[in-house]
């Protein structure tokens, strides 16, 4: 899948979100949310909620306001903003969290939202233009969905492209190999098994695959650093 269907995935989520009922009201902690700030959540049409008015809403969602129902309606918009680079705060392992605290396996919207997080990590791993790194995509998609961690992990082994290989490389270059990303849960079994594969034969017999696999100097110089710091 490459970034042009991830790009109408995203812009398709309004449509595919269309049923979900629209709160006649928001629970807010009153030391928290100002009265005004919810009216404003409540009165605006989903679509024209910009950065300003759903930053400090995402952020507390399910925490100190909302509920898995009127986080379900914002959801759509939610995602268009955080996908899109227009909100960044609260940071994207965060939203994975919240839309697993929510429930969100079990909407009605739970397929298409399936297919979100699939392009969203292929479009990681293939789209050379992506700007986030593939770790980040991974544990956001690690805190929403735990159980497709290994299928994604497999696909990024396949290094079936130069991005591939660049992203694994980064990762090397950045952290040795090794989880680094701060909103980890390190008792949880999608880290145990991220950290597991990047030591794992299946990744080392994946990059020396790739080393016959390819001519490109660049790639080639990236393979070698990878397998120097997989090398025991």
């Amino acid at each position: 899948m490459n970034g042009t269907a991830l790009q109408n995935l995203i812009h398709g989520l309004p449509e595919a979100f269309a049923t979900a009922p629209r709160p006649t009201g928001i629970d807010a902690c009153p030391c928290c949310h100002a009265p005004a700030e919810i009216e404003t959540l409540l009165r605006t049409p989903r679509e024209r909620l910009g950065p300003d008015e759903l930053m400090r809403y995402a952020t507390s969602a399910l925490n100190t306001v909302g509920s898995p129902g009127d986080f379900r309606y914002f959801t759509p918009r939610i995602l268009q903003l955080v996908l899109t680079g227009e909100l960044t705060v609260p940071d994207l392992e965060l939203v994975g969290l919240k839309l697993a605290q929510a429930g969100w396996y079990d909407w009605p919207e739970a397929p298409y939202l399936r297919r979100l997080l699939d392009a969203f990590w292929s479009d990681a791993l293939h789209n050379s233009e992506e700007w986030w790194d593939a770790e980040s995509v991974l544990c956001t998609l690690a805190a929403a969905d735990p159980d497709g961690t290994g299928a994604r992990l497999a696909e990024w082994a396949r290094l079936a492209t130069p991005t591939a290989v660049e992203r694994l490389h980064e990762l090397a270059l950045s952290g040795g190999l090794k989880p680094s990303n701060a909103f980890w849960d390190i008792e949880s079994a999608p880290y145990r098994t991220f950290a597991e594969w990047l030591h794992g034969p299946e990744l080392q017999l994946a990059v020396e695959t790739a080393v016959f696999r390819t001519d490109d100097p660049t790639q080639l110089e990236q393979l070698f650093t990878i397998h120097d710091i997989l090398a025991p």
